[in-house]
């Protein structure tokens, strides 16, 4: 049974497809790590068939809003729990 995670980008024009990127996700298989968040290292594919060991992933706007379009993912490695950086939006119309 697949997988399925969730991670957050303010446009889904960001996420790149079969490379490996770092990416913060939602784990949503139900069980007791159900919401867990954890970065990761990972391929992507915004077509499942393209990536057939990968698991489910779902997309969402910073605001919460849903990409329509499911993608594949394939975690190669778990990550630090905490990456050196600015936060979510705070570069995003800034106003000095």
């Amino acid at each position: 049974m697949k997988k399925e995670y969730l991670t957050f980008t303010p446009d889904i024009k960001n996420l790149k497809e079969n490379q490996e990127v770092k990416l913060t996700v939602k784990d949503l298989t139900p069980g007791p790590r159900k919401y867990d968040a954890r970065i990761v290292k990972a391929i992507l594919s915004s077509d499942s068939k393209r990536l057939p060991e990968g698991d489910v992933l779902h997309v969402r706007s910073w605001t919460g809003m849903r990409y329509p379009q499911t993608w594949a993912i394939k975690i190669l490695k778990e990550l630090e729990e905490t990456e050196a950086g600015t936060p979510h939006g705070e570069t995003i119309n800034a106003q000095k």
